[in-house]
């Protein structure tokens, strides 16, 4: 008798974890669904989410960060609405753990031209340091798409009349100031533009 009302009891304990197992789960599920859907970004930071979703920090980084970022190439990008200086767009980057934006290929130029419309956004280049040296704000060295039309080439360091050592790029001509460039533009780095921050998704993974 006492064997038999052990094996029940036994029973009864098994069957409750087996239960709040699958509400464990259940919860789990729902809380993927929805991070999917409030952030409406590929399945991949999906499944970084599920990787390490024990890690609650890491799980709510992830969800601050990606409202209002586009996927694109295991980076997610943020394009600005609001205007500030080269050194305020890179602050406001910063405090959300990214940078300003890195161009490292001419796919990933073309997704910023596809995306930009017609304004104008500062990215993560500089040759604040050297002039004449510019620089990606990782310290590495950028492909060459500098825009350029006629006899005008970027960048042009201001022409010696304004110092221009921070970079933006146009994907539409704008005009009377620009005419036809498309591209990148060295420009003075108190003016005010909209700016692009990224973050990559390797980022996200704990070592």
């Amino acid at each position: 008798t006492n064997e038999r009302e052990q094996l029940i009891l036994k029973n009864t304990n098994l069957t409750n974890e087996r239960e709040q197992l699958i509400l464990k789960i259940t919860n789990l599920t729902n809380e993927r669904e929805q991070l999917r859907n409030e952030l409406q970004i590929c399945g991949k930071v999906s499944l970084v989410y599920m990787s390490v979703n024990g890690d609650n920090k890491l799980t709510a980084e992830l969800v601050l960060l990606t409202v209002g970022w586009i996927y694109y190439q295991s980076s997610l990008y943020y394009m600005s609405k609001e205007k500030k200086n080269w050194t305020e767009s890179r602050r406001y980057c910063t405090e959300r753990g990214a940078d300003l934006i890195i161009i490292n290929n001419r796919e990933e130029k073309d997704f910023v031209h596809n995306t930009s419309g017609n304004a104008v956004f500062y990215i993560g280049l500089t040759d604040i340091d050297v002039e004449g040296t510019w620089k990606w704000v990782d310290g590495s060295t950028p492909n060459s798409f500098w825009a350029s039309h006629g006899q005008i080439i970027e960048p042009n360091g201001g022409n010696g009349q304004v110092e221009e050592d921070c970079a933006v790029t146009v994907a539409v001509p704008k005009l009377p100031e620009w005419a036809n460039l498309v591209g990148w533009l060295d420009v003075a780095c108190i003016e005010q533009f909209q700016w692009i921050c990224e973050k990559r998704i390797s980022q996200f993974i704990l070592p």
